[in-house]
């Protein structure tokens, strides 16, 4: 099986799947993170060497090839032009079986416009993908209250051992220009843990299911 992990920023391949990358990895299957944007944010601009350089680490560390497009779409563009970001990816969803990526009710619009343009790249009646869902801390859980805000419910659990956990710890530790309350390794091992007491394992992931035919 290939699978994509589809990302916005140098970071969410470990906030929101690396566990499951690690997992895919030690099952054999070929498994790829691409990054199609680069952050506009003074400190993202002023960091960004170190940040390519981390996610290169990070996805050593899972076992995951690292893609990062050559030039990268501004972020500001992700939602606005969501459009030309899905010519930007379309070529790598039609490679893979399965593909990973935001939830796209979370407060960042990067986050947003790629979860939006995978959503187009994936319409059944053009392509059928498999398509899952992960969480991103300080994103997801971020959004407005009230009943008629969709939240993120999941509705399919990765389970990890105890290595898997690790190296998703480990491969976000690599971000030490990113870690801030809320966003620490040690807050990453403990949110495995929560996912993984509600469905009784030591360790999981939470996704949510959004395409599947297989």
């Amino acid at each position: 099986m290939k699978v994509l992990a589809v990302i916005a920023h140098p970071d969410d391949e470990a906030l929101g799947c690396g566990g499951r990358l690690a997992k895919a990895v030690d099952a054999g299957h070929q498994t790829t993170v691409l990054l199609p944007t680069r952050r506009e944010d003074p400190r993202g601009v002023t960091e960004w060497d170190r940040l390519v350089y981390a996610l290169e680490r990070s996805c050593a560390l899972l076992g995951a090839a690292c893609v990062v497009l050559d030039p990268p779409f501004p972020e500001s563009r992700a939602e606005p032009e969501v459009h030309r970001l899905h010519d930007l990816i379309v070529s790598w969803v039609e490679r893979a079986d399965l593909v990973l990526t935001h939830w796209p009710g979370d407060v960042n619009q990067v986050h947003r416009g790629v979860a939006r343009a995978v959503e187009i790249a994936t319409r059944p009646f053009r392509r059928r993908r498999d398509v899952s869902l992960f969480e991103i801390p300080t994103s997801t859980e971020q959004r407005f209250g009230g009943v008629d805000r969709i939240t993120f419910e999941p509705t399919e659990y990765v389970v990890l051992d105890a290595t898997q956990a690790r190296r998703k710890c480990d491969a976000f530790a690599e971000y030490v220009t990113e870690v801030a309350p809320g966003r620490t390794p040690e807050d990453i091992e403990r949110r495995l843990r929560s996912r993984g007491a509600e469905i009784g394992v030591d360790f999981a992931e939470a996704y949510v299911v959004a395409r599947r035919f297989r």
